[in-house]
């Protein structure tokens, strides 16, 4: 069943000139998928309001960075079990760490998140991990 997924980003008008569009493994497209509900907010896709995370939800909160990192990671693992079928009994830990970025008129505070995902393969029982670091919060110091 290797290489039987769509590859991202999807070329939509070479599927519809049918057109063949690029294929990825496995591993790959759950590698995609996993991204893809990291960085979707609730809300956003107009099908399903409940797929995605909470990281948007409570990227500006006033929340002690342990309560936060329990929320995100809940939230990911729940959203993990719902909408990625294909791994099994998956660990997350999430880290976060700041960032001043001096410029000559302002200065910075960028947050930047990083995710990891442990779990098996489900179909090969393969060892599966998934890793991504992405900024969120710009906040203005002036």
């Amino acid at each position: 069943m290797e290489d039987q997924n769509y590859a991202l980003p999807l070329s939509l008008d070479r599927i519809v000139a049918g057109l063949s569009h690029p294929k990825c493994a496995d591993r790959e497209a759950i590698h995609q998928h996993l991204y893809l509900l990291m960085v979707t907010h609730f809300d956003e896709n107009r099908f399903d309001s409940g797929y995605g995370c909470a990281l948007w939800e409570h990227d500006f909160s006033v929340l002690s960075q342990i309560k936060w990192k329990d929320l995100i990671r809940e939230s990911l693992e729940e959203a993990i079990v719902r909408y990625e079928p294909r791994l099994g009994n998956p660990k997350i830990r999430v880290e976060v760490e700041e960032f001043e970025v001096l410029t000559k008129t302002n200065n910075y505070v960028r947050k930047r998140v990083g995710i990891e995902v442990k779990a098996t393969i489900r179909r090969t029982n393969e060892p599966f991990v998934f890793f991504e670091r992405i900024f969120i919060s710009p906040l203005s110091i002036e």
